[in-house]
């Protein structure tokens, strides 16, 4: 096995005892040596800080020669000679176990650690933990900037809206009024205050004019418009999990183009007809997204109305048009209500589960094929445990090591058998199961909600592509996830 050496040593760090370039090569010299390894190539960063891998030319030249295959393990000093960056290391690592290569650090404490014996699986376990966390924070800290720029007035935003541009000044971007544009917004302002509606609006600005970068005037572009903090001089910030309660606005730098005095009678008007209930993310379509045009090839997107019925309930409708008929008129295919694709799709499920239950053998084969599964689920489950009581000092690293290699002898075992069954049912047995179970809902469907209904779709279907022919909806192809 051909093995890769990486030294490096900060600038301030060069005349510490054991720090040194060579005291580090000695090191892992020997360490080769004891593992059998044979050296392919010694790569060095001297002098250069460890903070991030991306500005250091030996680290990347060894990430280059290991996608390439020319060695097979990596050999390091200590974690910190890798990177003191945590995201840096953990991108790394990965890299190291996609590429199934071999990582052994000297020392990391007292103990040296190889990915390839069960201390070393270990620390791969919980370098993912460490992803977590580091992801975690990364967008903690995203929030915080972007946060903290919008409050000081700053531009946190990456495009303009329709009545700006964006223009760096002085090195920084700034919201510029762009004039004609601008006429535009406050003229859809005007109209609402004249009491036209959103649709009516969007009719009438489609007959002289387009939105930013040619799009078409609809009815939610028009609310989106009207509930546009930036229009009154703010900025305004939420995260998609954020409440709209918790929605931070503070006075930006840019020039306004609608009054606040305006805005609010808006925003009045808007509450007293019900219509800022129709915002952007009002509603989740449980197949935005994976739905196609059969015709064109273009994405189905989806659409909401209300009706108020003479008892005074307001009922919900949602559809589903075509992206080329709805923008640009390059496409004919008419457009199809939710409900009517949720029975196309129902209809669907129950001919594919007929064909998948042919394929199925016994009762029995199928049994024992869960019953597998679960005892994989339970040996992860052991080893989680396993993990947790190590890091608590609960069990000692002999100990570990010793359960972990008869765990490892019984999943081998346990996986030979799995995958023996597995001929005896269609590869994807965990879709056939969300399709029985969708199934079953076909008569509770309209009493989820649809965000619920979104997450069972869309976990189980990639694309669907419908097309009308001869007056009735099909079907042409369904791809799972």
């Amino acid at each position: 096995m051909k093995a890769a050496l990486y030294i490096r040593v900060s600038t301030d760090r060069q005349n510490e005892e054991g720090f040194s370039m060579e005291a580090q090569h000695d090191l892992l010299m020997e360490l080769l040596e004891k593992k059998g390894m044979e050296l392919y190539r010694v790569y060095s960063d001297p002098g250069i800080s460890g903070r991030t891998i991306k500005k250091r030319p030996g680290i990347q030249r060894l990430i280059e020669d290991m996608k390439a295959g020319k060695f097979e393990a990596v050999l390091v000093h200590k974690l910190d000679r890798l990177s003191r960056n945590l995201g840096d290391l953990y991108e790394f690592i990965a890299l190291i176990n996609k590429l199934n290569k071999r990582f052994v650090v000297a020392s990391l404490g007292s103990e040296e650690i190889d990915t390839q014996s069960p201390m070393g699986k270990a620390f791969l376990y919980f370098n993912g933990i460490f992803a977590e966390i580091y992801s975690d924070n990364l967008r903690e800290e995203t929030l915080k900037g972007l946060t903290k720029k919008m409050e000081n007035g700053g531009l946190h935003m990456s495009k303009a809206p329709l009545g700006y541009d964006i223009e760096v000044i002085d090195g920084e971007r700034k919201l510029i009024v762009n004039e004609y544009e601008a006429e535009l917004i406050k003229e859809v302002f005007q109209l609402y205050l004249a009491g036209k509606g959103v649709v009516s609006i969007a009719k009438h600005m489609n007959g002289h004019s387009r939105g930013k970068e040619g799009g078409v005037w609809d009815s939610k572009y028009v609310r989106i418009v009207l509930q546009n903090h930036t229009y009154t001089g703010h900025n305004h910030f939420k995260p998609v999990l954020w409440e709209e309660s918790k929605r931070i606005i503070k006075l930006g730098e840019h020039e306004a183009i609608i009054s606040m005095e305006d805005f609010l009678k808006v925003r009045k008007m808007m509450e007293r007809r019900g219509e800022n209930h129709m915002s952007k993310h009002s509603y989740d379509y449980p197949y935005g997204g994976i739905v196609k045009c059969g015709a064109c090839g273009a994405t189905y997107i989806g659409n909401a109305s209300r009706q108020t019925l003479v008892d005074g309930t307001v009922r919900v409708y949602r559809s589903y048009r075509c992206r080329n008929q709805y923008s640009n008129k390059t496409c004919d295919a008419p457009g199809i209500s939710e409900h009517h694709l949720q029975q196309l799709v129902f209809e669907r499920l129950q001919i594919t589960n007929k064909k998948l239950q042919d394929k199925k053998t016994s009762a029995q084969a199928k049994s024992d094929q869960r019953m597998l599964q679960k005892e994989i689920e339970v040996s992860n489950r052991r080893r989680k445990n396993w993990m947790l009581a190590l890091g608590d000092g609960k069990l000692s690293p002999d100990d570990y090591a010793n359960l972990i290699d008869d765990e490892e002898a019984r999943m081998k075992a346990i996986t030979a058998q799995y995958e023996e069954k597995e001929d005896y049912y269609i590869n994807e047995l965990s879709t056939e199961e969300i399709k029985d179970m969708m199934a079953n809902l076909k008569d509770n469907w309209v009493l989820i909600e649809p965000e619920t209904q979104k997450l069972l779709v869309q976990s189980m279907f990639r694309q669907i592509v419908i097309k009308k022919e001869s007056d009735k909806w099909g079907i042409l192809q369904m791809l799972t996830v």
